[in-house]
């Protein structure tokens, strides 16, 4: 029987998640994402991917490492990367990781800059907390 429904991912659907800290120029930052339903998923890389037009949340499942991004206002996305040591654990409530903030083109400018240059932010530290 093949079945038609969505795939389930590893996220609580509907949860509120909020995003604080600051940027990479040290700025605050504080962003909300309600955790959207119906990811996809990627199994060659084992990637989730929910979106929505407000959010979206990028989870890799073989190091439970996550991006949650706030896209309400495209001229200021905000972005928290939660990466090793840190995981997404499900008993857990809040993970610490670094955060970009501003539009899409600022944001490729961060890593443009970054790339492989040696370059290292002052800024960007965020905090995904679960509601």
């Amino acid at each position: 029987m093949i079945s038609t429904e969505p795939p389930k991912g590893p996220l609580v659907e509907g949860e509120r998640w909020t995003i604080t800290g600051l940027d990479q120029n040290n700025n605050g930052l504080e962003g909300n994402v309600v955790v959207p339903a119906n990811p996809s998923y990627d199994s060659t890389d084992r990637e989730w991917y929910y979106r929505t037009a407000a959010a979206r949340i990028y989870f890799t499942e073989g190091t439970n490492e996550f991006q949650v991004w706030d896209t309400r206002d495209p001229s200021r996305l905000v972005i928290c990367i939660v990466r090793a040591p840190y995981r997404y654990a499900s008993q857990q409530n809040t993970f610490p990781g670094i955060s970009l903030a501003g539009s899409m083109a600022d944001i490729n400018a961060v890593f443009a800059k970054l790339s492989g240059s040696g370059t290292r932010l002052t800024g960007g530290d965020c905090t995904v907390t679960r509601r």
